[in-house]
């Protein structure tokens, strides 16, 4: 089976903790690094001593022009997701962004209209989604068993203003949204 080549758009933290999982996969191999900070590059390439040689770029869009790969996954803020997003399925690329998606809802019409266009797979990492927990009661709730749902209340504590603070996370420009933009997509 051939491996799936995977360039990466964005490589911090959150970036860097996909890349870490990713590259557990036996069928995958990551081909290309992009963030505009070195730093955060440089953290990325000490993670695994594979991805030394491996191209890294400024640019994403470089990227896409100068690597061959199958797909990329998107951990960057917010508001940049739909121009890369775009960027990638017109490169004809499969595409693994981190939510929310986009900030715009004609954005996302957009963007699934163009992976339908392309054939391409694009998808979201939510993070609870396909957690056993979580799928466990949707599945429970969908089989009847606890009659017509009338009411659900929810809470979510997070310390999501001081994990944040001083990061693009607070900058509306990038963020397009405060927690529940983030959290609760």
């Amino acid at each position: 089976m051939e491996k799936v080549r995977v360039g990466f758009i964005g490589c911090g933290g959150n970036g860097r903790g996909h890349l870490k999982r990713v590259l557990g996969f036996p069928d995958v191999q990551v081909v290309a690094l992009a963030d505009p900070d070195p730093e955060a590059l440089k953290l990325a390439t000490e993670l695994e001593p594979r991805l030394k040689d491996v191209p890294k770029f400024s640019d994403y869009r470089e990227m896409l022009e100068k690597v061959e790969m199958d797909a990329v996954e998107i951990s960057t803020p917010h508001t940049l997701h739909y121009e890369q997003i775009m960027a990638s399925l017109e490169k004809g690329l499969h595409v693994l962004t981190e939510k929310p998606m986009v900030c715009r809802s004609e954005h996302a019409e957009e963007v699934i209209a163009k992976a339908e266009e392309v054939g391409k797979v694009l998808m979201i990492s939510y993070q609870r989604h396909f957690s056993p927990a979580f799928r466990f009661l949707r599945n429970y709730i969908r089989s009847g068993e606890l009659g017509e749902i009338q009411f659900v209340s929810a809470l979510q504590a997070q310390g999501w203003y001081w994990m944040a603070k001083g990061t693009w996370r607070q900058v509306l420009s990038l963020s397009g949204g405060g927690q529940l933009n983030d959290s609760g997509s």
